[in-house]
């Protein structure tokens, strides 16, 4: 049994169950220890999946798990957007008692995440999409006596259920069509089998993965959740499982869905429409900084299904999907980042609080200002440079009517965050109390605007990188 092929995955569980009862035991000061302890497990992970790229891919487990650079890639920005959630814990619940258990559930959904990049058995699937479903329950609950946080782990927990198992009632027809749980195996008996109830999977399917990717209609859950949770969890929600479910799409349909059967291309590509205008016409009525960047991922999540419906026939859209996932990365959770730091120090991430925040904290602006002109398209950061490769591809598969719906959308989408934008800079602060900043604040959002700037000045860096899940068509 090839064990020493999941390392990083083996450094994630075992830090998981290792730290649960240091977790129970630590008081006081100590109560940060758990969270340095995670930190390094997260830095080694990120290491030795850096050192497994070169490698040549395998399958491990009777064939029911990929090591290959895929998934490896895949994994690199999970555990990255996850190691940034953790500084921003770190600095939200400094003198919390919350900050003891809050790396647990982060590191089991973390692990989660990982898996599902990697899964090529269709019960593997189901599993791992519980357990970082899960997780994430006890994540945005993580403040037990906070109500509208157990709100939102509540109706986060009833819309996840209902939609994994609608995805897990889908899977039992592949099965029942095709007698496989290998996904390769279904690819190549899919073929023969009655185009209808391939497509009614496909539906069901695209149901479990809709609502990890925050899918339009399947994302309903998302604006509530993340508004009932603390702002950095609700940047994890926003960025973790979004990149675990994208890959995990990904990887689906490019396996058991070759040679774009049921045409899921064309479907893909109507959701990409229907989601990011949806989205975008919502989020011009938001006040709160995190329910507007909730419709704002919702709309990201378009973009990026612009580039997974270019996917069946244009090899180069997938890496631009990673490329952009890197970009979604830095500047979501850079975003988030400011919003962590005034929401725990005025308890609120209403709107009204950033007005004038060029002169409290001229840092936090900038840093939130660049983050939004990139999530807007402004050259030359990486959000552009993303949206450029996204459009590129969709030109290039034939998707003229949705390149035209998605410049649209941007138009759209920059009048909101250039609102946002205007408040820190053109308007008068409502107090001059400026908010309080640590080392592990400036350490993520340094992190987040760094990236941001430098994928979006030197691209090609990025797109390197993002080039090696090609793999999966080798």
């Amino acid at each position: 049994m090839k064990l020493w092929a999941i390392i990083p995955e083996l450094i994630i569980a075992g830090s998981a169950l290792f730290y649960i009862p240091i977790a129970g035991w630590v008081k006081g000061k100590n109560q940060l220890l758990p969270g340095y302890l995670t930190l390094i497990s997260l830095s080694f992970a990120i290491l030795f999946s850096f050192r497994m790229l070169p490698w040549t891919s395998f399958d491990i487990f009777k064939g029911t798990y990929a090591v290959d650079n895929f998934g490896t890639v895949f994994k690199i920005l999970i555990l990255s957007g996850s190691l940034i959630t953790l500084l921003l814990l770190l600095f939200y619940f400094k003198k919390n008692s919350h900050i003891a258990h809050a790396p647990i559930a982060l590191l089991f959904s973390t692990l989660g995440a990982m898996c599902i990049a990697s899964s090529l058995d269709l019960g593997l699937i189901v599993l791992f999409l519980q357990m970082m479903s899960l997780a994430g329950y006890v994540l945005v609950a993580v403040i037990r006596r906070d109500k509208m946080a157990n709100e939102a782990a509540m109706k986060f927990f009833i819309f996840a259920a209902a939609a994994l198992s609608v995805m897990a009632f889908g899977l039992t027809f592949l099965y029942g069509l095709t007698g496989s749980l290998d996904l390769r195996i279904i690819g190549v008996s899919l073929r023969s089998s009655d185009s209808v109830w391939i497509f009614v999977s496909l539906l069901l399917i695209l149901i479990g993965y809709g609502f990890e990717i925050t899918l339009v209609p399947f994302h309903f859950w998302a604006p509530d959740v993340y508004a009932g949770s603390t702002a950095p969890v609700a940047g994890f929600l926003s960025v973790v499982p979004k990149i675990a479910g994208f890959a995990g799409l990904l990887r689906f349909l490019l396996t058991a869905y070759m040679d774009n059967l049921a045409d899921w291309s064309l479907i893909i590509a109507i959701f990409a429409a229907v989601t990011m205008t949806m989205a975008n016409l919502t989020a011009l009525r938001q006040t709160k900084l995190k329910r507007l960047l909730a419709y704002s991922s919702i709309a990201q999540s378009g973009i990026i299904l612009m580039a997974v419906a270019s996917a069946d026939n244009i090899d180069t859209a997938i890496s631009y999907a990673g490329f952009y996932l890197i970009a979604y990365l830095f500047m979501n959770m850079g975003a988030f980042s400011v919003i962590s730091a005034i929401e725990r120090n005025f308890g609120s991430d209403d709107v009204i609080l950033f007005r004038g925040l060029s002169r409290t904290s001229p840092f936090s602006a900038a840093v939130l200002t660049l983050s939004f002109l990139s999530l807007a398209g402004i050259p030359p950061l990486a959000g552009f440079a993303g949206k450029v490769f996204v459009i590129s591809g969709a030109i290039d598969r034939g998707y003229i009517w949705l390149v035209i719906i998605a410049i649209v959308n941007l138009t759209i989408a920059l009048y909101y965050y250039v609102s946002v934008v205007a408040e820190m800079y053109l308007k008068q602060p409502v107090n001059m109390i400026k908010p309080v900043q640590d080392f592990y604040f400036l350490l993520s959002a340094g992190i987040c605007t760094a990236g941001t700037i430098f994928f979006g000045i030197f691209p090609a860096a990025a797109l390197n990188f993002s080039n090696l899940i090609l793999h999966l068509l080798k």
